[in-house]
């Protein structure tokens, strides 16, 4: 036998560092496939999350607008048959129920708590006297669409016959407010007769409240 180098081992074909050129050189490309597969997917994801929402408020819109109240203050002197007497209501012009909250009167400027503290003020009311006066709570009551509720009433009959005239005319400067809540908890307070509603968050709590007694 020679005294001749030995054979070289067959290069590994994955050795010297091989392998790891071949992965970084093809990488770019793997990333690359991922990303065109994956960023369409995602759009698409965002774009059906986006819908869903937009669906869910429009639904949601819809079921409030189905469920709206409008409430409004009115004050009138006859009955629809045509008998002579003297109204204060709150009425629900909306489609949806209406949930009534505080109200609150004011007379000349002067807080008004009870129907009798009214006609004392505005007509000659005097403790004792004898009247025919019809009164319901406006508040904390549900007033379905089409109902009214005359909180304050007086008729035309011969033991009011001393105040009927003055009521007649101070009716106009009695200033109420009142605020009301739907189903959904969305609440608005109005101000005096045939007015625009407010939309607030939450009906106050500061107001000195009018009660039936």
């Amino acid at each position: 036998m020679g005294d001749g180098p030995a054979p070289r081992p067959p290069a590994d074909p994955f050795g010297d560092g091989l392998l790891l050129r071949r992965v970084a050189r093809w990488l770019p490309f793997a990333l690359a496939g991922h990303l065109l597969v994956g960023v369409p997917t995602l759009l698409i994801s965002l774009v059906v999350a986006y819908g869903t929402y937009v669906q869910a408020q429009a639904t949601q819109r819809m079921q409030q607008a189905a469920a709206w109240p409008f409430v409004a203050y009115d004050t009138s002197n006859y009955t629809d048959d045509g008998r002579h007497r003297i109204n204060f209501t709150l009425v629900n012009n909306g489609v949806g129920p209406a949930l009534l909250g505080p109200v609150e009167l004011r007379y000349r400027g002067r807080v008004i708590r009870s129907p009798v503290e009214f006609l004392a003020a505005c007509c000659g009311y005097r403790r004792g006297d004898a009247i025919q006066l019809g009164t319901a709570p406006p508040s904390d009551v549900a007033l379905r669409p089409g109902e009214r509720i005359a909180f304050l009433e007086l008729a035309d009959v011969p033991a009011n016959a001393r105040m009927i005239a003055a009521i007649e005319r101070e009716r106009w400067k009695l200033d109420v407010r009142s605020c009301y809540c739907s189903i959904f908890e969305e609440c608005w307070t109005i101000r005096g007769v045939q007015a625009k509603p407010v939309p607030v968050a939450a009906c106050p709590t500061d107001w000195v409240r009018y009660r039936e007694r």
